[in-house]
This record gives C-alpha cells, structure tokens and sequence, in this order.
C-alpha cells in the first residue's frame, strides 16, 4: 500500500504528501483524500499493476492536454479562432470570436463580482464566480463556495473593475514589453512621438511592423515600396482583401502589441 501512495502523492498523514514529488502542491479535501485511499486499496488488493498503469494513462491525458493548450495558443497567435478558425476581435484583457462565440476574457483578480438575479432585486456578492457548462454559477467568497445559483435564476454577471487595478495591470503590461523598431532595431516606446505601426503584406500574409520615429518608418518605406494593387500603407485592411488578413483595423496600436507580446512570451516559458 505505501508505494500506491507514493505513486499518487499520498502519505500515511497529510504531512507527508507534501514531499511527494507527483502531487506536492495539491491538498485534497479529507473526503477526497479518503475516496483516493480506499479505491488504491482496491486495486492493489484485485489487480496489482493496474494502479501503476492508470497512473500512466492519467501523465498522458495531461501531457496531451497540455499539446492542445500550447497548439490553440499558436492559432490565436495568428489571430485565428482555435474553435471554428475566423478571425478574431483581441483586447489586452479579452479575446473574442464573433462568429461561433468563443472567448477567453480576465476578470478583476481582487474583486468584487455580482450576480444578478432574476427575480430579486438584491444580486449576490463574491470575490469570483465560475461559470459551469451547465450554466449555473458558482459564488466564491473567503476560497469557499457561498452559493450555487440555477442557469435559469441568474440574469447577468457584473465584474466590478476599480480605475486603479486596469492602470496597475496595464503599466505590469507595458513595462514587461521591449518593443523593437522595425528598421533600426532599436527601442520603440508607444508613449515617444514618432512611434508608428504599420500592417503590411509583401508575401501573401499580413504583418504588422512597428517603428521607433518617422524617420525610420520613412526609411522603412523607401526600402520596401507596397505593391501597386496593394498598398498597404495608405488602404485600410477593412477595404482590402488581398492577403491573408491577421489583424484587423479594430487592433491597431499599443494594446493589440502587449497581447502579441504576451502570446509570444507564453509560448517560449
């Protein structure tokens, strides 16, 4: 019985599962941690092995979790819906498929969330809520759950963001970011006069270019001339279907670049 525990992270107390090396950072609630110790029981008193391989089969669903995850974050890299593939409408904090409906959005990491219902005027207050496949809602408050309210009693969900919290995040944001000219090579800083972002296609995809002053966004220019039936630098993407499209004219500027940057990073950790 000890080595099954061992396998799954289980001490003979609660103590010693944190020097597990599987489980170490998990703490299972008393029923849980029961259930999982009675049905190791099981198995190693009728089937032996079959703890070991079901601890196996359980590595490699998370492993093939875990290529599914890093796989979807390279589509939306491309500003494509890892669901249905169209494009998508991307914020600092919010991403959005308008065609199918997918979405992956932040919430206010201190609170306070309300759920509105519908048939009382007085909504229910937590820290956070979670939103289950079925549609009901689950209130956190203190890292329990205060109530679980039915699909068909909730009206709307209100995240109460405060103006400090969006600035502290979006200077977290713009300071983790070293934004390279295009040309030069050089530091790009949104906030400088003379930063400029350009959306091009000299092949048959779409870039987006970010240069540090005028000059080298002139010189950029110069360097490389836009096709004559595509002119990238003076015709809005929205009026032009000439390239394979990865940005919008919605996505321009200095936020759509802290999400690109914030993708890239996410991938290379």
């Amino acid at each position: 019985m000890r080595k099954f525990k061992q396998m799954f992270g289980l001490g003979e107390n609660p103590e010693e599962a944190v020097d597990q090396p599987t489980l170490e950072n998990i703490v299972l609630p008393d029923q849980q941690r029961d259930n999982l110790e009675r049905d190791i029981m099981i198995l190693e008193d009728e089937y032996g092995e079959k703890a070991k391989r079901l601890h196996q089969e359980a590595e490699e669903q998370v492993q093939g979790a875990a290529e599914d995850s890093v796989k979807d974050l390279h589509v939306i890299q491309m500003g494509m819906c890892p669901r249905c593939g169209e494009h998508l409408n991307e914020h600092l904090f919010a991403t959005i498929c308008i065609a199918c409906g997918w979405n992956t959005f932040e919430v206010p990491q201190h609170g306070p969330v309300r759920v509105h219902l519908r048939e009382n005027n007085v909504p229910i207050e937590g820290e956070h809520c979670y939103v289950l496949t079925t549609g009901d809602v689950f209130i956190i408050r203190n890292d329990v759950v205060i109530a679980k309210v039915p699909k068909d009693a909730v009206s709307w969900i209100e995240y109460i963001w405060v103006e400090a919290e969006i600035a502290q995040r979006y200077r977290q944001v713009t300071d983790r970011m070293k934004i390279a000219c295009a040309w030069c090579n050089g530091s790009a800083d949104p906030e400088k006069d003379g930063f400029s972002l350009v959306q091009a296609a000299f092949g048959c995809s779409q870039e987006r270019y970010v240069f540090c002053s005028t000059a080298c966004y002139e010189a950029f220019r110069k360097m490389y001339p836009s096709r004559v039936h595509r002119n990238c630098y003076e015709t809005k993407c929205s009026e032009c279907n000439l390239c394979a499209k990865r940005y919008d004219d919605e996505t321009d500027g200095i936020r759509m670049i802290a999400k690109d940057f914030l993708k890239i990073k996410n991938l290379k950790k």
